[in-house]
């Protein structure tokens, strides 16, 4: 805060209750992974307490590169595309670019895919052409995880506090106005703070599934002698380049050309004329 609170008491009071909240809130293994409370002298079993304790939260992501005919990368990209409908999974990005002579046609999909449906979507994708690559990575985001519940839980305590001393009777203006203040500014961090967990449980909830299609190789690209080949096939492209340029060139020049040639012709009959006289 910029100004001070205008009672004495007040700042020790708002940190003892945000210390009160700190000391009741779970830990942050059990923060993450809390059930429903079991019947009065019941006991959970060994097996799920151990299971809790041991929940992570992965950000798990495939990199896949799928080979067809060149004719066929883009209608493999929308069946993919398809694909992704029917998983229904969050598109991240989706891309092609149609082929030319010398560049085959090239796709891509990025997507996010529930856990229940990956297995049917990779199904479905890699039975679209010959898988050249797959890689699958996984990072750890379970620390980060229990740091922003446990964050969360502490600041969702500190703001109740607040709110109660906010229906406090015989409160003073003056005080009302500073836990206001203070409510406003918790209020904001938890916001920020909920905003961070959504975007983590669309890392962890649904994994990530990035898909390139490109078109097959030839049998002559594939040779030892495809460097060969590629230049002999562009040695042609470069001519034409050049005479295209030429002829660029030589359109330019024309009429500075057709100029020079009137103004020699006209300085020749000039010394003609002048010779007979």
């Amino acid at each position: 805060m910029n100004r001070r609170f205008a009672r004495p008491w007040l700042p020790p009071l708002l940190l003892a209750l945000l210390l009160a909240a700190c000391s009741k809130s779970e830990s942050p293994g059990a923060s993450s992974v809390a059930k429903a409370p079991a019947p009065a002298g019941a006991t959970a079993p060994k097996a799920e307490t151990e299971q809790a304790a041991q929940q992570r939260y992965l950000a798990v992501r495939h990199s896949l590169r799928l080979q067809t005919e060149p004719q066929a990368v883009e209608s493999a990209w929308k069946a993919a595309q398809g694909a992704c409908n029917a998983a229904e999974c969050d598109v991240l990005e989706s891309a092609i670019e149609h082929s030319d002579d010398q560049q085959p046609a090239r796709a891509m999909l990025d997507v996010r895919v529930p856990p229940a449906k990956l297995d049917a979507f990779l199904a479905k994708v890699t039975a679209l052409g010959s898988v050249g690559e797959h890689r699958i990575a996984a990072e750890d985001k379970t620390d980060e995880v229990l740091d922003i519940e446990a964050r969360l839980k502490n600041m969702a305590d500190y703001r109740d506090n607040l709110r109660r001393m906010m229906a406090t009777p015989h409160a003073k203006l003056s005080e009302l106005i500073e836990v206001e203040r203070e409510l406003t500014r918790v209020q904001a961090d938890i916001d920020s703070l909920a905003s961070r967990r959504k975007a983590l449980a669309n890392l962890t909830e649904k994994v990530r599934v990035t898909l390139q299609i490109v078109a097959r190789p030839s049998v002559i690209e594939r040779g030892t002698w495809a460097p060969v080949t590629h230049a002999f096939l562009r040695a042609g492209h470069v001519l034409a380049g050049s005479l295209a340029t030429l002829v660029e060139v030589a359109v330019a020049l024309l009429p500075w050309l057709l100029v020079l040639a009137g103004l020699i012709a006209a300085f020749k009959a000039w010394r003609r004329k002048r010779r007979r006289g």
